[in-house]
C-alpha cells in the first residue's frame, strides 16, 4: 500500500462500467477469504536479502544485484523473474555505455512500462523519438514498436514487462554474465542472438521508421492519458494525489498493473499490514525509504527492491528530507485506495526532472468529514485497516484489498510493533496520516506545505547524466 490520499468513505459506491460488470456480492456478503485473509507467517513469510530466492517470496534485492546477462554492450540485471512473481511480471534493468542499444521490437502480448533511471536515453516509441533523462516514463502497450539508445555512459532503464515471455527473449538475445560491469564500448546486438530471442520468448523485430529523422524531441509531456495508449511523461508528470503521482493506472493498462511514484519528506508511511489479492513492489530513486518486511527493517536507496507479494506483511516509512520511490501493483484492483473514484491533479508536475518549480496547483478535495469521500473518524479501538478496505470497492467489486496483521507480529522492530497496532493512538495517528499526505481532514489533492517543502529537494536529472 503507498502512501497515497487515504480517506475513509461513508455509504460510497464505486460506480465504473468495470465494477458494473462485476458487481459485489449481495448484501454485501463477500467470501470469508476476501474480508478475513490470514497472513503468511511462519518460515514462509521470511524475508530473503540479498539475492533473488528463486520462488515468490517476499525479498529485498540491492541495487546491481541480481542476474546478469551481456547483450551486445547493453547488460542486463533481472531483478524479478517468472519464478519470482508466478509467472505474473518480470523486472529488469538495462545500462550501458554511449551507443548501446536495444533495437527496434514490439512484444506483441507483454505490455511494459519503462522508466528512465540515468543517463541521456533516446526512446523510440512507435512512430516518434524522444529524448528522456531520469524519472521519465513510457508505457508500452502490446504491439508497440519500441527501442533504445543509450546517449550517454550513465545510460539506465528499468523495464516491467507483464508475463513471463519477454525475460526469456532478452535472456536467449545476450549470454551470462559474472556482475554488471559494463564493456567499454558498444557494440550491437549479433543477428542471430536476435532470432534466437523471437524463439524463446515475446519479442519481435519490427522495421525501421523511415519518419523518424533528426534530433529526438525532449520529453514535455505532463498529461495521464485516459485511454491504454502508448505515450511518455515527464518526470513529474501524471495524474497526482497528493504525495502520489499516478504514471499509469487501470485505464492505460487494461487493469493489469498501477505504476505510481510515491514522494514525500520524513516520516511519511505506513505500519505493518498485507495485502490478499495483490503484489505491491517498491523501487527506490531517492532519498531512503526504510521497508518493514515481516520483522526486518530494511533501508532502501536508489535501485533497490522489494516484492511483496501477496498475504506478506509489510510497511514503510520515509526517512530523509526527500524521498521518492516506485509503487508497481499487479493487478490494479487497488487504484480506488488512493482515488476512491475521484480525478486527480492531471499534468501539474511538481518538478519536472529539477526543472521549474513546485506546483501546488488547485484540485479541490474530496468533501468533509463523514461526507461523500471524506474521513470518517474512527473511535478508540477501531481497526485501521478494516475501515480502509471497508471504504470502498476496487473493479472487482469487492472491498479495498488491505489486512492488518491478524497473527502477533515478530517483534524485532518495535516501529511497527507498537505505536501504529495501539488502537488507543489511532484517532492521532490518522489525523496525521492524512494532514501530512492528503493535506488535511478535506483529503485534498493539492500539494501540502511539507510536500512542496519536499519537492524542492529533488535532485536534478541532469545530475544523474
Amino acid at each position: 500500500m503507498g502512501s497515497g490520499a487515504i480517506s475513509w468513505i461513508s455509504g460510497w459506491n464505486f460506480s465504473s462500467a468495470l465494477a458494473a460488470q462485476t458487481p459485489a456480492p449481495a448484501n454485501g456478503s463477500y467470501p470469508d477469504e476476501i474480508l478475513n485473509p490470514v497472513e503468511v507467517h511462519g518460515a514462509d513469510a521470511i524475508p530473503v536479502i540479498g539475492k533473488l530466492p528463486g520462488a515468490r517470496r517476499l525479498y529485498v534485492l540491492p541495487d546491481a544485484k541480481g542476474e546478469y546477462h551481456l547483450l551486445g554492450s547493453l547488460v542486463m540485471t533481472r531483478i524479478a523473474r517468472p519464478q519470482e512473481t508466478g509467472g505474473t511480471y518480470e523486472l529488469a534493468t538495462f545500462a550501458g555505455v554511449t551507443g548501446s542499444a536495444m533495437p527496434r521490437h514490439t512484444h506483441l502480448a507483454s505490455h511494459s512500462a519503462l522508466l528512465v533511471m540515468a543517463g541521456d536515453v533516446e526512446m523510440e516509441l512507435a512512430d516518434k523519438r524522444w529524448r528522456m533523462l531520469r524519472g521519465d516514463f513510457a508505457n508500452i502497450p502490446p504491439g508497440t514498436p519500441h527501442s533504445w539508445t543509450m546517449r550517454s555512459d550513465r545510460g539506465r532503464v528499468a523495464l516491467f514487462t507483464m508475463g513471463d515471455r519477454s525475460g526469456a527473449a532478452y535472456a536467449a538475445m545476450g549470454s551470462p554474465a559474472n556482475d554488471a560491469t559494463l564493456p567499454a564500448s558498444a557494440v550491437p546486438v549479433a543477428s542471430d542472438k536476435l532470432a534466437q530471442a523471437a524463439m524463446a520468448g515475446d519479442f519481435q523485430l519490427a522495421p525501421a521508421n523511415s519518419a523518424a529523422t533528426g534530433e529526438p524531441v525532449r520529453v514535455s509531456n505532463l498529461v495521464l492519458p485516459a485511454t491504454s495508449t502508448h505515450y511518455v511523461l515527464l518526470d513529474g508528470g501524471g495524474e497526482r494525489y497528493g504525495g502520489n503521482t499516478f504514471c499509469a493506472k487501470d485505464a492505460n493498462t487494461n487493469g493489469q498493473f498501477l505504476f505510481i511514484m510515491t514522494e514525500g519528506g520524513s516520516g511519511g508511511g505506513v505500519g505493518a499490514h498485507f495485502h490478499a489479492r495483490h503484489t505491491e513492489d517498491f523501487f527506490a530513486l531517492d532519498g531512503e525509504t526504510r521497508v518493514w518486511a515481516y520483522g526486518q527493517a530494511v533501508p532502501l536507496r536508489s535501485g533497490d527492491f522489494v516484492q511483496a507479494p501477496p498475504r506478506n506483511m509489510h510497511g514503510f516509512k520515509m526517512m530523509e528530507p526527500y524521498n521518492r520511490f516506485v509503487g508497481f501493483l499487479t493487478p490494479g484492483i487497488f487504484e480506488n485506495f488512493f482515488t476512491h473514484g475521484q480525478p486527480g491533479q492531471n499534468g501539474v508536475g511538481g518538478r519536472g526532472g529539477g526543472e521549474g518549480s513546485a506546483n501546488t496547483g488547485r484540485g479541490g478535495n474530496f468533501g468533509g468529514p463523514g461526507g461523500r469521500g471524506g474521513f470518517v473518524r474512527p473511535g478508540p479501538g477501531t481497526d485501521m485497516f478494516r475501515q480502509l478496505m471497508m471504504s470502498g470497492v476496487g473493479p472487482d467489486g469487492y472491498p479495498l484489498d488491505v489486512h492488518g496483521p491478524t497473527l502477533p507480529l515478530p517483534p524485532q522492530d518495535p516501529l511497527w510493533t507498537s505505536g501504529p497496532q495501539t488502537s488507543l493512538n489511532l484517532p492521532l495517528l490518522l489525523r496525521e496520516h492524512g494532514k501530512m499526505l492528503c493535506g488535511g481532514w478535506t483529503a485534498s489533492r493539492e500539494i501540502t506545505p511539507e510536500l512542496k517543502r519536499a519537492l524542492r529537494l529533488k535532485p536534478k536529472a541532469e545530475s544523474f547524466v
